[in-house]
């Protein structure tokens, strides 16, 4: 059995956010789970931070140009430009099998949120972990 560990730690967090999100559960693989923000999704994948870098690479790099990469031993962040959005994807070991993703996305550079475009590319990210 997985550990709900981060499930609930997602869930105890957002029942005292002040801001206005949307919980999905599970159904995503990977042991995944998001909430929606304005411009964003957060995802908790049951996946070291390293299988979930690759992943996020490839992606971005199959829709568009990665122009920025920092790899830490606990964060990573990785902005792209992909068709007139700008993505960028903040990555956090929360354990050694569990990795907590933010994908941001806006376009007209940094001008309007793109929710749909961050949720897409987070659930092809989890998708391609699986």
């Amino acid at each position: 059995m997985k550990n709900p560990a981060p499930s609930f730690f997602l869930l105890a967090a957002l029942s005292v956010a002040p801001s206005c999100v949307l919980v999905v559960g599970a159904g995503l693989g990977a042991g995944a789970m998001y909430a929606l923000g304005e411009d964003s999704v957060e995802s908790y994948l049951e996946q070291s931070m390293t299988s979930v870098y690759a992943a996020a690479q490839a992606q971005l790099e199959d829709g568009g140009s990665i122009e920025v990469e920092e790899v830490g031993l606990r964060e990573a962040y990785l902005a792209a430009r992909v068709a007139d959005t700008d993505i960028e994807i903040f990555l956090t070991a929360v354990t050694k099998n569990t990795t907590r993703m933010v994908v941001k996305a806006r376009k007209w550079r940094s001008t309007a949120p793109n929710t749909e475009v961050a949720q897409v590319t987070s659930d092809r990210i989890a998708f391609r972990v699986q």
